[in-house]
Order: structure tokens, then sequence, then C-alpha cells
């Protein structure tokens, strides 16, 4: 079968939707040649037109469904497909989750050579709507505030957005359409009621902001449940915080700081660690050690703290290491905390000690870029007994995870997480167990 397209000048392609891949496009494939299309179900038959060669693959365009797949559905949101913020309105919730999942099995065979289709759980999602306590919105040339227009720097205007509580579609999104122009906004929400306004725009536009807020009678808010509003990232008016609350513990979480976007599955993902690590002290297998490694603004230090006589917890972000630390304070926990580069804190033998930590337990929540060969070497050198992992990338998920097997761990549960549905994004939980 010939791997190229038959003639480099069509531009036009009949394709069948084999499945999603990761970043939520559709895979088919044209006479060998793999050919990823957005806004594509498996299942679907299509035209498509192509808009870019690459070595190996072609990215092409919707143009027509001829047969939809058994998991399409109409999106509900008047700005899909045009905004870039969702990848999968198009398909019901169960179809999503079976892509998600099959991602994450599929990453971890072709990247890692690691089999755990007999193992992989999740997801499933406590809301797919109106979850998310986060969103940035940035200025268009027609006054309302948008997202950027799939593929470009152009700004889709909204009227509301789907993924948002009622409370930013009825009260905050509207009453952004009064402000001055300035180049983006970002909204952060506590579930209860507060929201934190972070504005970003020419200098010149924070003195009509002060003006603005000197005119708003005092002891009032510029907005209703507004407790703070920084431009630039200076703090203008009240807080540069929220307070979350996440397993009964309260989260102090700065402007600059970061936090989950979705409180529900957050709720879920510690749950899903306590139960885990219950099921190891059962077995007499949890040690008494915890090292929280990219600690943020300490999630699992201080939801975990209960299980162990001694944490260390690790982050390189300032703003976040400085929550965590208030947190831990406020908490009244003991935990020790320090600031630097996890593969070189790791090494530090006196924080880090190997013969110490041979029964002790890391959890790991990295960036998307994932541990890296450093930060894999560091925790082989270190010998955790157990390793939870918590990725937001498959592909880099594998990769780490392949070399840890290599060096003596296996893999004993792993758990796909739906933080974001009606997008590609995949969270995944995996614990490892070093074998003796």
């Amino acid at each position: 079968m010939n791997d190229k397209l038959p003639d480099q000048d069509i531009t036009a392609l009949d394709l069948r939707i084999e499945k999603l891949v990761t970043g939520g496009a559709g895979l088919g494939r044209q006479d060998g040649q793999a050919v990823f299309v957005p806004l594509t179900a498996p299942g679907d038959q299509i035209k498509a037109e192509i808009v870019e060669r690459r070595k190996g693959f072609v990215r092409a365009r919707l143009t027509e469904i001829i047969t939809p797949g058994p998991g399409r559905q109409d999106a509900p949101c008047p700005h899909y497909g045009d905004c870039g913020g969702c990848d999968l309105q198009h398909l019901d919730t169960a179809t999503q989750q079976q892509a998600k999942r099959d991602i994450v099995v599929d990453c971890c065979q072709r990247l890692g050579k690691l089999d755990v289709s007999n193992i992989v759980s999740g997801p499933d999602a406590p809301e797919v709507w109106g979850y998310r306590n986060r969103i940035r919105v940035f200025a268009s040339p027609t006054g309302p505030y948008g997202m950027m227009r799939r593929g470009t720097h152009d700004v889709v205007p909204l009227e509301s957005c789907a993924l948002m509580p009622e409370q930013f579609n009825r009260d905050i999104l509207p009453w952004l359409r009064f402000l001055p122009p300035v180049e983006q906004v970002i909204v952060r929400l506590d579930g209860a009621g507060s929201w934190l306004l972070s504005i970003f725009g020419p200098p010149a536009r924070m003195k009509v902001m002060k003006k603005i807020l000197a005119a708003t009678p005092e002891g009032e808010a510029p907005a209703p449940g507004c407790v703070g509003l920084l431009f630039n990232n200076l703090p203008l008016w009240g807080r540069d915080h929220l307070v979350y609350e996440v397993a009964g513990h309260k989260f102090r979480v700065s402007a600059q700081s970061f936090f989950q976007g979705n409180l529900a599955a957050t709720e879920e993902a510690v749950a899903t660690v306590r139960q885990w690590l219950g099921e190891l002290a059962n077995d007499g297998k949890l040690g008494d050690r915890l090292a929280d490694l990219y600690c943020g603004v300490g999630l699992f230090s201080l939801t975990l703290a209960d299980l162990f006589q001694e944490i260390v917890a690790v982050d390189t972000d300032k703003s976040s290491c400085r929550d965590a630390g208030n947190n831990f304070k406020r908490a009244a926990r003991a935990i020790t905390l320090r600031r630097g580069p996890v593969a070189r804190t790791l090494g530090d033998a006196k924080l880090f000690p190997v013969n110490k930590w041979a029964d002790g337990v890391c959890i790991v929540d990295p960036p998307r870029a994932g541990l890296g060969k450093d930060g894999v070497k560091a925790l082989i050198a270190l010998k955790p007994r157990q390793i939870v992992s918590m990725s937001c990338d498959p592909a880099t998920l594998a990769r780490d995870t392949a070399a840890l097997v290599a060096a003596g761990y296996a893999v004993r549960k792993l758990r796909v997480m739906d933080f974001f549905p009606q997008t590609a994004h995949i969270e995944c939980l995996l614990l490892l167990e070093r074998e003796d």
C-alpha cells in the first residue's frame, strides 16, 4: 500500500474516522497515511480538506459529515467550532470518556511499551458542564470579551461559556463589558460565591481603573462577589487571593499560584489517592514519610497529612510556595517546605537521606513536560517504596513510567480522570510500587 497521498495536488479527501488521538483530533487514513481532522467522531464518514502536509501525516479540515459516528451529538454551545476553548462538545459524555481512556492505554503501549489495559479505570466526571473555576478571556475588536478562535489569535466574542458556572455567565461576564478596554482578563471563582479578577493591559489603563474604584462607595465591592482586583499582577483593590476548600481543608491561593480548575474532580483525585494509600496501610506496606513533589499550594500535603509522621513538600514556584507555607501554618501542620528544582532538592542528602526513604511515598504532580530525565533519575536514586503520579499529559506519563518500570517499579493502579469534560485535556493518577 502506498504510504503517501496519491496526488499532492489533491486537497479533498473521503475518510472514515477510526479513533481520537491526543489533542482531540480524529484519525483517518488515506492510502495508509495518517490524516488528523479536528471536530470529528469515531465512526464518522466525512469529507475533509487538507490544510497542512507534514512528513508522515496530514492535517485536514472537516468540510462535510456524510454519516455520523454513533457517539456524535449536536454541540449545545453556539460558539463551538469557532471558540478554541473546547474540543469535544460534538461527542456525548460516554464517547468522550471512552476516547480519553483509549488514548491513555494507547500512549502507554505505544510510547512506554506498557500494557495497562487490565488495570486502567475511569474516567467519570461529577459534572460535565459549569465545572470550571477559572477562565482567561481576551478583548475583541467589537467590545465583548471572548476566547481565541481555534488555531488563530482572533477573538470570538462570548455571550456565555457552558464550562463556567452560572455566576460567571449571569453576573461577571456582563460586568466585564463595562471595564475600560484591556488586553485580557483572568477570572477565578472559589465555588462559594467569591471571585478574583486579574486584568492585563497597557499601564495607562490602570489610571482609569483607579478612577472607577474611587467612584465605588466605601465598603462596597466593585461588583457583587468580587473580593479582589489586580492590574498586571499589582493589587488595586481588596485581596490578592482566594480561599478554596477541598476535602475539608482550606487553601489560600494567590492570583499567580496554580490550583486545579475543577474542584469536584480535585475532591475525587484526593479521595482516590487516600483510598490507594489506605489499602497499602491495611496491607502493612505504607511507610510514615511522604514527599509531596511539585506540591503547589500544598493540596496533597494537607489532605494526606494525617497518614504520615513526616512530610516534605517541594516546588519551584515562588507564589505557590508562599501560599503553601501559609496554608501549612494555618493548619498547624509541621510540614517541611523547600523551594527549588525537584531533581536537585531530591539530591539533598540531609533532607532526603536514601536509607530513610526506602519505605517512603513520593507524590509527583509535574507540569505537562513531565518529570524529565533528571526527575526520573532523582526518584530512582531515592528509591521510595511507592510513587503516586498525577499527570496532565498521557505521553509524558508513559515516557516517565517506562523509565521507572525499567528501574524496578511495577504499575499497580491507573485511573483516568476527567478534569476537563468537553476538552481534550486528560489527567491521570498512577500508583507505582518498587519490586524488591
